[in-house]
């Protein structure tokens, strides 16, 4: 399949321990991104700069694992407003069941700038429509070397 991403959380809910049990959650009208996400080879979660109260996001890959097989999306039907994207508080409906193979705390986590470097893109925006990001096998290699040099405590 060779599908591998980058998977952006709002900063600072990697802090807070994002992600909450086995699951990576996705916004209302990202089911396609949800659906995308949970054919991926593998990822990394990403905690933005974003800001909640007095905490600011760590601007890092803080963690890395893999689609729990078979891949499903699962449809949260709480109708609870249960997550922040952009600092407003949404409904995220959709779940993909995960297992973490690395998390550190984000402020250990591999910067924007090396993970820039990596991607080859010096001006690379790490927020998109649905929070992934495509990377190629390559990129996704480099990554867990530069995460599995980093400290491995949470």
């Amino acid at each position: 399949m060779n599908n591998y991403y980058i998977k952006n959380i709002w900063g600072p809910g990697g802090q807070k321990g994002y992600p909450h049990k086995d699951k990576t959650e996705f916004a209302e009208g990202q089911k396609r991104a949800a659906e995308r996400f949970s054919e991926c080879d593998g990822f990394f979660l990403y905690e933005t700069g974003g800001k909640e109260n007095d905490k600011i996001g760590a601007k890092t890959i803080f963690a890395q694992g893999t689609v729990q097989l078979p891949p499903e999306v699962i449809t949260n039907q709480d109708g609870q407003k249960h997550g922040i994207e952009r600092g407003e508080e949404k409904e995220f409906p959709y779940d993909v069941k995960i297992n973490l193979s690395v998390r550190i705390h984000p402020r250990d986590g591999v910067p924007l700038d090396t993970i820039r470097k990596i991607l080859k893109s010096p001006k690379e925006k790490m927020q998109r429509p649905g929070g992934l990001i495509k990377i190629t096998k390559e990129q996704f290699d480099q990554l867990f070397i530069e995460l599995n040099k980093r400290p491995q405590k949470s």
